[in-house]
């Protein structure tokens, strides 16, 4: 069975069809996978890891719009129609994938079946990771848009330990960097995280869920939907 839940939630025989038509290959951090308008010539189901959807603007600034990791996909406008990519695509924690032609995907869930009904379900929770990732960074403190962003990522790479400076961390969810070292700083002295060195351990999952905004818990929802837990 595959490590990536979509691929792992198909019935047992659609799965097996698609497998013989992917390869596995690294991600490697910092890579990216596609530029801002950018063809899209393979979708990505990751196996572990992490690849982040970033917002560029004209000025070279950029924001995190959404990830996805083992829960998820990358190349969803390929489901779309669509052959190009409006986001930039990064490797945010290195892991590994299963990677497919994009004609190839498009073509397979094209057609009614498991593949096609569970990527709507797919596009529905990225929708909502991402309309509630804005309003989260528009309108909470740096501590709470911290520990949503960390847990999100933990739930993508299902790993505890992520090699993040606090400059990649600035950016990803649009603070200052005096602010994610005052924030990041908080959470360590309380206990909830290791902080340091270019490294982030989250060491009480329990308690980051008591500082973090309903923006985080809607939006794990939305995949637990998914997945239907």
């Amino acid at each position: 069975m595959s490590e990536n839940l979509l691929l792992a939630a198909l019935p047992a025989e659609e799965r097996e069809s698609l497998l013989p038509r992917m390869e596995r290959v690294p991600l490697t951090l910092g890579e990216v996978l596609y530029d801002q308008h950018e063809r899209i010539r393979h979708v990505y189901f990751p196996t572990s890891g992490v690849v982040s959807l970033l917002s560029a603007t004209d000025e070279g600034m950029s924001i995190e719009a959404g990830a996805a990791g083992a829960e998820g996909m990358v190349g969803v406008p390929v489901f779309l129609g669509v052959d190009t990519s409006f986001n930039k695509t990064l490797v945010q924690v290195a892991g590994e994938a299963l990677r497919m032609k994009a004609e190839v995907f498009r073509e397979a869930a094209r057609h009614p079946g498991g593949l096609h009904d569970l990527m709507l379900l797919y596009v529905h929770a990225r929708m909502t990771q991402m309309s509630l990732s804005i309003g989260c960074n528009r309108f909470h403190n740096v501590e709470k848009r911290l520990a949503r962003w960390l847990l999100m990522m933990q739930d993508c790479a299902r790993t505890d330990e992520f090699t993040l400076t606090q400059d990649i961390i600035s950016r990803m969810i649009g603070a200052q960097r005096p602010h994610v070292s005052t924030a990041a700083n908080g959470l360590h002295q309380k206990g909830l995280i290791q902080n340091g060195r270019g490294k982030v351990n989250i060491l009480n999952r329990k308690g980051l869920l008591k500082v973090v905004c309903a923006c985080y818990t809607n939006s794990k929802a939305a995949f637990d939907h998914l997945f239907g837990v």
